[in-house]
């Protein structure tokens, strides 16, 4: 029996939680999928309700557009990135402009493809032939450094600029700026991640839980790991050496932590 799931957790120092995510299949189409995850900008106000708004605004959307043309994959990422920004543009005339803000990353399944689409530095990963694979790429100030190969990727966290993100939806139309991709549907799992999440676990902790756990319990230990256990996170000395300046550790629970699942038959 497959799962769709979405998990979210406060954390042990926000008083509220600005993330906000959705999964369900299509009504038409079982077989048609949608996994949604909104991080809301805790460094402007109302980030819990830019997560909302768009996360209503695409469940809406997936609803009320033909299930054959998203059974299809292509052709989806033109109008779904015209509704994304319809929605910016209405948080900005609503809200108003540099007010609130937040990530979007999403999975449309089709019948033969997946769409990936990204705005902002939540994730999105497949699970295949026991790899878990990272498909989008995070907008922040750092990804550079790993994307030209003068950094791991698991040190990006110790960067003091890994949270500045340099794409979202609701702060203005310069800054809403997304990214697409398209892979075939031969993975085992769909798993899209906050960085509540992914700034605490390495890609080969969140391995473990994939591999070792029970399906239905996979996000819920993904999850409860990132907030609640006392993982002890330590600047490299390579790090140091190659990169002057202030390093920071990420704090377990500092943040909200939430995902989206998505496991096959």
């Amino acid at each position: 029996m497959s799962i769709l799931q979405a998990i979210s957790d406060i954390g042990l120092l926000r008083d509220i939680n600005e993330d906000y995510a959705f999964c369900n299949s299509h009504p038409k189409n079982p077989n048609v999928k949608f996994l949604v995850l909104a991080d809301g900008m805790g460094g402007k106000e109302q980030g819990d309700v830019a997560s909302q708004e768009i996360v209503a605004a695409l469940e809406a959307w997936f609803y009320h557009t033909d299930a054959g043309l998203l059974a299809g994959i292509d052709g989806v990422s033109p109008v779904l990135d015209k509704k994304v920004k319809e929605v910016n543009k209405y948080l900005i005339e609503k809200y108003g402009e540099n007010f609130l803000g937040t990530t979007l990353t999403l999975a449309l399944i089709g019948s033969e493809k997946t769409l990936f689409y990204n705005i902002g530095d939540s994730r999105g990963y497949i699970y295949k032939d026991k790899e878990l694979i990272q498909i989008t790429e995070d907008d922040s100030g750092v990804w550079t450094y790993y994307k030209y190969g003068d950094v791991e990727k698991d040190d990006l966290r110790f960067f003091p600029t890994n949270n500045f993100i340099t794409a979202c939806v609701g702060l203005n139309e310069e800054f809403c700026k997304s990214k697409s991709y398209i892979v075939k549907n031969d993975y085992d799992m769909v798993l899209l991640l906050t960085d509540g999440v992914t700034d605490i676990l390495a890609d080969k902790d969140i391995k473990k839980s994939l591999e070792k756990k029970r399906q239905k319990e996979i996000l819920q230990h993904i999850i409860t790991r990132a907030v609640h256990k006392d993982i002890k996170l330590k600047v490299p000395s390579s790090l140091k050496k190659k990169y002057k300046g202030r390093f920071t550790t990420p704090i377990h629970g500092r943040d909200n932590a939430s995902g989206v699942i998505y496991i096959k038959d």
